[in-house]
C-alpha cells in the first residue's frame, strides 16, 4: 500500500511547484510589456517590445538658419478707404431692402429703395428748364440772324444770348442734381419719371450693419447702411523701444489666426511711427495684409505677431519633438536604447516645420534627442503616473 502513496505525494509536490513557477512568471511578463518610470521623475524607460511599437526616431540637435523675429502686439483695423457709410441725400420712406447683414455686395449694387414725392418736382423742373432752353435757343438764333441783317435791335439779341446762358446753367444744375441722386436725365427726357431713389453700394464689400427697416423714414445725410472691405486689413502694432532700431519699411510681419491654430498670415510694414505712443515706451508700426483671403479675420481682433528682421543660426528640432508637460516645454534625450529623459527648453522661432530651442541644461555634444514620437513617450509617462497613484 505504501508504494502507491509515495508516487502520489511526489506528483502533488511537482504540480504545486509548477503552479508556483507559472504564478511567478506571469507578473514578470506583464512587467516587461509595460513602461516603467525610473526613480527619477523625468526619466521614462520602455521595454524592447514597446520601443518597437512606438516607432521613436532620434537624432542630434542641429543648428539651422531661422528668421530673426521681433515680437509685436496689436490689433486689426480697416483703412478709411475700407469702410463706407450709405446715406440718402434726401429723406424718404423706405420701400424695399435688398440685402441682409453679412451679404457681400459689388460696387453699384442697389441696397435699398426710398420714396420721396420731391423727386417728382425735381424731374418736372428739369423738363421745364429743358423746354425753356429749347425755345430760348430758337429765339437766340432768330435775333442773331436779325442782328446780322441789321433788322433787329442789338439789345434784343443780347437779351436772347443772356437768356440761353441762364437756362443752360439752370439745366446743367438740375442735371447734376439728378445724376447725384442716381436718376438718369435721359430717362427723364424720355418720359420715365420716378418717385423712388436707389441707395447703391459705393464700394465692394460686406454689409456690416443696417439701421433701417421697411416703412421707416430715412433721414437725409444719416447713415442707414455700412459696408466694409476687409481685403486690405491693417495691423496696428506696438513695438518696444529696444527693438525699434531693427525695423524697416517693407519687412514682413507674421501672426497666427486666433481661431485657426498652426496657420500663419503675412503682412508688410508700410509705416513706422516717429515718436512713442502716449506715456508708454512703445512705437506704433502699421502693416497691411496683402490680398486678404482669411475669413477668420475681423477688424478689432487682437493679435500677437512677429516682425521678420533678418536671419540667425540657432539650435532647433522638428515641431513634433517638443511636448508640453504641466505648462512647460520639453524634449526627450535618449539615455539608452529604451530610456529617455525629459529636458526642459525654451522655444523660439518656428519656421518651415522646425522650432528654435534654448536648453536650460548643457547636453553632451553627441546627445541624441527624440525627433519623432515624443508625444507617445509623454503619454506613456502620464499613464504610468496615473497607475502609480
Amino acid at each position: 500500500m505504501r508504494q502507491y502513496i509515495i508516487p502520489a505525494a511526489l506528483a502533488a509536490i511537482l504540480f504545486t511547484t509548477a503552479c508556483s513557477e507559472q504564478t511567478q512568471t506571469k507578473p514578470e511578463t506583464a512587467a516587461a510589456e509595460a513602461p516603467t518610470v525610473a526613480t527619477e521623475p523625468d526619466v521614462v524607460q520602455f521595454s524592447q517590445q514597446m520601443q518597437q511599437v512606438s516607432q521613436v526616431e532620434v537624432g542630434p540637435l542641429e543648428e539651422r538658419t531661422l528668421s530673426a523675429r521681433v515680437p509685436a502686439k496689436g490689433q486689426l483695423s480697416l483703412p478709411p478707404q475700407g469702410m463706407a457709410s450709405v446715406s440718402p441725400l434726401i429723406g424718404g420712406m423706405v420701400r424695399s431692402i435688398h440685402v441682409i447683414e453679412g451679404d457681400f455686395v459689388q460696387k453699384g449694387k442697389v441696397l435699398a429703395t426710398i420714396e420721396n414725392p420731391e423727386l417728382l418736382q425735381l424731374q418736372e423742373a428739369y423738363l421745364s428748364a429743358s423746354s425753356q432752353l429749347g425755345m430760348a435757343r430758337q429765339e437766340y438764333e432768330r435775333q442773331k440772324m436779325l442782328s446780322e441783317e441789321q433788322v433787329g435791335a442789338l439789345r434784343r439779341y443780347q437779351q436772347a444770348t443772356s437768356e440761353v446762358k441762364v437756362l443752360e446753367a439752370k439745366l446743367n444744375s438740375l442735371r447734376e442734381q439728378l445724376q447725384t441722386l442716381g436718376i438718369s436725365p435721359k430717362n427723364v427726357e424720355n418720359g420715365r419719371i420716378t418717385r423712388t431713389l436707389n441707395l447703391t453700394a459705393p464700394i465692394s464689400g460686406y454689409v456690416q450693419s443696417i439701421a433701417i427697416n421697411l416703412g421707416t423714414f430715412a433721414e437725409p445725410n444719416q447713415p442707414v447702411l455700412q459696408i466694409i472691405d476687409d481685403r486690405h486689413l491693417h495691423l496696428d502694432l506696438n513695438v518696444f523701444e529696444k527693438d525699434f532700431s531693427q525695423l524697416e519699411k517693407g519687412q514682413k510681419v507674421v501672426f497666427s489666426l486666433p481661431n485657426v491654430s498652426g496657420k500663419e498670415v503675412e503682412a508688410e510694414i508700410f509705416a513706422i511711427g516717429k515718436s512713442f505712443e502716449g506715456e508708454t515706451r512703445v512705437v506704433p508700426v502699421h502693416a497691411e495684409i496683402k490680398n486678404n483671403q482669411n475669413k477668420g479675420l475681423l477688424p478689432g481682433m487682437y493679435i500677437n505677431g512677429h516682425i521678420l528682421t533678418g536671419k540667425h543660426t540657432a539650435l532647433s528640432v522638428p515641431e513634433e519633438a517638443i511636448v508640453l508637460y504641466r505648462n512647460k516645454a520639453y524634449v526627450f534625450q535618449q539615455l539608452s536604447e529604451n530610456t529617455f529623459k525629459m529636458i526642459p527648453v525654451e522655444t523660439g522661432v518656428t519656421e518651415n516645420g522646425f522650432t528654435e530651442v534654448r536648453l536650460e541644461e548643457v547636453l553632451p555634444l553627441d546627445a541624441q534627442v527624440v525627433q519623432k514620437g515624443a508625444s507617445f513617450i509623454l503619454s506613456e509617462k502620464m499613464k504610468s503616473e496615473v497607475a502609480e497613484e
